[in-house]
């Protein structure tokens, strides 16, 4: 990890948890994740360049309403865009797939795309829910029950457990291969990127990697 990282941890109860700082996610990712930072780079205080037609610009900001064909998006100004969606990649950070339906109002979003007086045409849009910031966690799971899973981890010392929920969007490996929720049983070694949820002090798993060598 080289010395732009700025990883903090906070403590609820007994639980310490590896928090990933908007700015410090774009830089302090390991060499596993070098293809996921171009997808999510524009969460963590990056600009999309933009050519001479004034496409491939960012807009950054709230959503504020939905339709069936996208939202609208009110920036730091107080501007308010129409922003379509029928051509657009959505992704939440970690590379998780969504879809318009997955946007709520009060959304974090960055869109990608190209302006045509106050309406943009989305290439890329990437939302992450109001009270969230991304997270991750390793440790050994403990409990299973339904959709919410256990992980009991140590760090400096001080062994904690971590509440992770998953959805049918949470996206599951095994060593590198794809498997399943079912894969994510107790005893098993993992490590899980997600949105710490800061209402709930719940982790919403995105990517939960199973190990069967887990190693630092």
């Amino acid at each position: 990890m080289n010395k732009l990282t700025l990883t903090k941890y906070i403590t609820t109860g007994a639980m310490a948890l590896s928090i990933l700082p908007f700015m410090a996610s774009a830089h302090g990712m390991d060499n596993e994740n070098k293809g996921e930072k171009s997808e999510y780079k524009s969460f963590f205080g990056e600009r999309f360049d933009r050519d001479e037609q004034n496409e491939h610009k960012a807009f950054t900001g709230t959503v504020t309403a939905l339709s069936t064909t996208g939202f609208t998006l009110k920036d730091a100004n107080g501007t308010v865009y129409t922003v379509t969606t029928a051509n657009a990649k959505l992704v939440k950070p970690f590379l998780g797939s969504i879809v318009l339906a997955d946007i709520k109002v009060n959304d974090k979003a960055v869109v990608k795309g190209s302006l045509t007086g106050t309406t943009i045409a989305a290439r890329s849009v990437q939302v992450m829910p109001a009270n969230t910031h991304p997270a991750m966690t390793k440790g050994t799971i403990t409990a299973v029950n339904g959709n919410t899973i256990t992980v009991q981890n140590t760090h400096l010392g001080v062994v904690s457990n971590v509440t992770i929920k998953t959805d049918a969007n949470t996206q599951v490996t095994k060593d590198g291969q794809a498997a399943t929720l079912a894969d994510a049983s107790v005893g098993a070694t993992v490590k899980i990127k997600g949105l710490w949820d800061e209402t709930l002090n719940v982790l919403n798993a995105i990517r939960i990697n199973i190990k069967t060598m887990f190693s630092n």
